[in-house]
């Protein structure tokens, strides 16, 4: 069940301050998994960032005390509270659910934002007129060899500076979008906002997207290797899912024939993106050991999703 925490408390943070004045231009949707260690960090700076005219809406499926860390911390906070086992992009449908301001932000709470984050993310929003923007993801200094491993699958292409391309992919992590521009998509995103198909669809549309260069979020890690492992088997069996429905049999045992050599691609893909910021592969040479594993489930989610789909809880609307 979805619980909101008391948002009218004598302790009210600057985020509560700022929606007693007004309807919020803009909410920011926090997903926390797991993430004690990093929650305090994460959330004041979000906090700050969403001022005055916006609000922070945290999402948490956590066992170990997240969402009660938080709640003690701000405690004019919005908190929902989602079963365990919930991935990111589920928590992101129900915060986006939750809200109802003309601007929508996504991030989790292993990521805390530069100064300045959600202005460069708003005006790179209103000077190229995009239906989304996203902006750079950095690591934090001294991560843990397995948060590196994290970081190198999931974030390396957004590591600063980015190339420019003319075909965007902000990452669901660091978003910014107008909800004018997803209406008619409530349906996509049922299983949860998964940004790629989302962005699929926007662009269909016509629409375009953006990056912000300076609308930095750094990655702090802050997660063990079990749960890193669970979430990405569970996050390729999505992607699988997404891709195996649009395939022929044939195509599809192709794929799956080739799921061996998916690790390898994607190791080629990780040096090749580091090579392009003209940075090495020696820094992160500890990380491997952890990136073979995630590579592994990565590889067994997506040959899974192919053929048997997404986990039965992404159908459902939480």
């Amino acid at each position: 069940m979805m619980r909101v925490d008391d948002e009218t408390g004598p302790q009210a943070t600057v985020n509560q301050a700022g929606r007693q004045a007004g309807s919020p231009t803009v909410s920011v949707v926090v997903a926390s998994i797991e993430a004690s260690v990093t929650i305090a960090a994460s959330l004041a700076r979000f906090v700050e960032e969403a001022g005055m005219q916006g609000e922070v809406i945290l999402v948490d499926a956590s066992r170990d005390g997240t969402a009660d860390r938080a709640r003690d911390r701000f405690p004019g906070l919005r908190i929902l509270r989602k079963p365990p086992g919930r991935l990111a992009p589920e928590l992101w449908r129900d915060g986006l659910n939750a809200s109802d301001a003309p601007l929508v932000a996504f991030s989790t709470a292993q990521m805390i934002p530069a100064r300045g984050w959600l202005e460069s993310l708003r005006g790179c929003l209103e000077s190229t007129g995009a239906a989304a923007v996203g902006g750079p993801i950095d690591p934090a200094p001294r991560l843990s060899a397995v948060d590196r491993a994290v970081y190198l699958l999931r974030y390396v292409n957004y590591l600063k500076p980015l190339p420019s391309v003319a075909q965007t992919e902000p990452p669901g992590d660091n978003a910014l979008y107008r909800r004018d521009a997803l209406v008619g998509l409530e349906t996509v995103w049922e299983a949860g906002f998964w940004e790629v198909e989302i962005h699929r669809r926007l662009r269909d549309r016509g629409a375009t997207l953006g990056m912000a260069n300076e609308a930095v979020v750094e990655f702090q890690g802050g997660g063990g290797l079990g749960l890193a492992l669970r979430q990405r088997r569970d996050h390729a069996r999505h992607y699988g899912a997404a891709r195996g429905g649009r395939m022929t049999r044939a195509e599809r045992l192709m794929r799956s024939a080739a799921a061996p050599l998916v690790p390898a691609l994607l190791i080629r893909r990780i040096t090749a993106a580091l090579a392009q910021r003209g940075r090495g592969i020696g820094p992160w040479l500890s990380a491997l050991p952890s990136l073979s594993l995630l590579l592994a489930a990565w590889s067994a989610g997506e040959t899974t999703g192919t053929w048997l789909g997404p986990p039965a809880r992404g159908r459902t609307v939480a």
